[in-house]
This record gives C-alpha cells, structure tokens and sequence, in this order.
C-alpha cells in the first residue's frame, strides 16, 4: 500500500523532490502524494505541478500527522531548522531511479540523491544531505548532515564534506581534502586543500565568515 507524503517547500527544489517521487511511483507505486506545504500564504489552495498546496508547514503538520514529509528546501540551515521543528514524522531517503548508488553505501534519513547522480563505493551520508542531479561522489566519501552537492559537482575519493557545508555547481574536489562546517565553495571551484569552517571558497580566494 503507498504511503502518504507531503513535499515541504513549493519551490523549484520541491518540485524537483516531486519529478523523482513520480518516477519512482512509475516503477512501483509507493507514494501517495498529498501534495505541497509551504509558509508562502499565496500559495495556499493553489496548484503546483498538478498537486495542491495544502497550507502553511505547520497546517501539515498537523493536520497529517500521519504522512511522510520530504524537506524540500536547499537552505541547508533552514532544513535542519524545519527537522528539528517537524520531528515525529518519518523522513524518507528519496534516490531518483536514475541515480547510481553502491548497495554498500550508508545514507541516512531525508536525504535525496537527484537524477543520474553517482554515489560510489564506502560513502556515508548523513541525514537531510542533497545530491543533486550529475553530481558525482567518489569513493569512500563523507558527507556531513545537512550538507549539499549541487548539480555537476565532483567529489573524489576520501573527501570529506562537514555538517551544512555547501558545493555549488561543477564544483570539484581532489582526494582526501576537507571542507569545514558551513563552509562553502562557489560554482566552477577547484578545491585543492583543507577548508575551514564557515570560509567560503571562490575562483578569487578564500574570504572567512563575518563575526
């Protein structure tokens, strides 16, 4: 029997969430799909992509207290906000059909791994993480809660992504480097060595957090 779900965010993430629920749906039924919540009032009652926007995040909240909700927001500091906020629910793990991911790799709650991404051998992946489409994580990688690898980025071998850290497009790493806690590495960059925590990493230079 499928199972009910509600996408949280009406955004284009979300509706991306929701093209890979749909094909997943296509191979076998598994989703029943309520449809959308999101705090944008003028969304409220409307279509998006077919399925209506139930109301406010806390109106699914309770109102379903029963489905299954998938955080479809790409703010990775406000993802871990809205898990902390809808814990009781389950969290599925959505991976589109289209991916590539190694039986032996450890994912864990809320994460999505978007079309015709690769997930290699040995990889962990915390919880809420975003993989998203034609990014490539390599071998025996680590991939911190709430972290995010954005469309086309590459990750090699033995890198390792700290909490809410995030990789732009087309990013890429070399082996066995380290991007720090809310770090962040702009489209387009080659990351050579270690990053530090909440440092942002761009083709003009490393700039550190305002205090």
């Amino acid at each position: 029997m499928a199972k009910d779900i509600i996408v949280i965010g009406a955004g284009g993430f979300g509706r991306e969430v929701l093209w890979t629920i749909e094909r997943i749906n296509e191979k076998e039924p598994v989703w029943n799909i309520l449809g959308f919540a999101d705090d944008d009032a003028k969304l409220a009652g409307k279509q998006v992509e077919g399925y209506p926007v139930l109301g406010s995040i806390e109106q699914a909240d309770r109102d379903y207290p029963g489905a299954s909700v998938f955080i479809a927001l790409g703010d990775n500091a406000l993802r871990e906000k809205l898990y902390r906020r809808l814990r009781g629910h389950d969290f599925p793990i959505l991976v589109d059909p289209s991916a590539d991911v190694a039986a032996a790799s450890d994912i864990r709650h809320g994460t999505f791994i978007g079309p015709r991404a690769v997930v290699s051998v040995g990889t962990k992946l915390g919880k809420f993480v975003i993989v998203n489409a034609r990014a490539g994580v390599g071998h025996d990688c680590t991939l911190g809660d709430f972290s995010q690898v954005s469309p086309g980025a590459s990750l090699s071998g033995h890198t390792t992504i700290c909490d809410s850290a995030f990789i732009a497009t087309n990013a890429c790493t070399v082996p066995g480097i380290k991007v720090g806690k809310g770090a962040r590495i702009a489209a387009g960059t080659p990351v050579y060595s270690n990053v530090a925590d909440n440092e942002t990493l761009s083709p003009f230079g490393t700039l550190k957090a305002q205090a």
